[in-house]
């Protein structure tokens, strides 16, 4: 851990110290560590991307519960457990790993499948014959970015409990990978082959990112539609979703 220690006294209750922040050597381990998870979510995704419900089998190959994508707020909380409640031995608290965006779900998806359209992209324009459009190229990389800034914004603003500013985040990501599905579509190959794998490939992982969007968000509108008494959620997927979907039940 840190180095950090507060220096023990002749009185008081920190005689001990303890190890209470981490150095910069802690943090860039727990990123080597995050980098590792998105990895394993790419392998798990892999080998289940044929299966219609592959999101929810990768997340169990990932062992991943319900609880793992709810913010706090959505998390059932019993006050009557609170007498039974233990406090947290130091030594314990020290040896957890904080917790931060990194390790959340919708995180590690999202950047494990935008990986993979970078990556995909890269290789499809570096071993091409075809010329495709200087303005194509820049648009796909400024959407596609965008998108990408949007979703951890939202899932960031999820983990807060700030879900109108989630909603705000959400709608940009969605309008972002919109358009970089229509600019994917008109890239060319000179392998007709390669060129329909890869919009097959990159469409499908396009697909899941929305609806790991839609899925992690709608809980939400539902309950923050009952708190304003408006149906958020209704409203939410109507003008952001160009597919349909039924509006939840108030």
């Amino acid at each position: 851990m840190s180095q950090y220690e507060f220096e023990g006294s002749n009185e008081g209750d920190w005689d001990d110290g303890g190890d209470l922040a981490w150095n910069e050597s802690d943090w860039q381990a727990f990123l080597r560590n995050s980098d590792k998870e998105v990895a394993r979510f790419i392998t798990s995704y892999n080998q289940v991307k044929h299966q219609d419900d592959r999101l929810d089998a990768a997340a169990s190959l990932m062992g991943w519960q319900r609880d793992d994508w709810s913010s706090a707020d959505e998390i059932d909380f019993d006050e009557n457990d609170l007498p039974m409640a233990k406090p947290m031995e130091m030594e314990e608290i020290n040896s957890m790993d904080p917790y931060t965006i990194h390790r959340h779900p919708i995180y590690i998806t999202s950047n494990a499948l935008f990986s993979y359209l970078r990556a995909s992209w890269e290789q499809l324009m570096r071993k091409n014959n075809e010329n495709n459009s200087v303005d194509l190229v820049w648009g796909y990389s400024v959407s596609l970015a965008d998108a990408e800034k949007h979703c951890i914004m939202a899932a960031n603003s999820l983990d807060l409990g700030d879900f109108l500013l989630a909603v705000c985040h959400f709608k940009k990501a969605h309008s972002a990978l919109n358009e970089s599905m229509r600019i994917n579509r008109l890239f060319t190959h000179h392998n007709p082959k390669k060129i329909k794998n890869y919009h097959e490939e990159t469409i499908m992982r396009m697909h899941d990112l929305r609806e790991i969007w839609l899925a992690r968000t709608g809980n939400s509108w539902c309950w923050v539609g009952h708190r304003n008494r408006h149906c958020i959620c209704h409203w939410y997927l109507s003008t952001v979703l160009p597919f349909p979907r039924s509006p939840c039940s108030v």
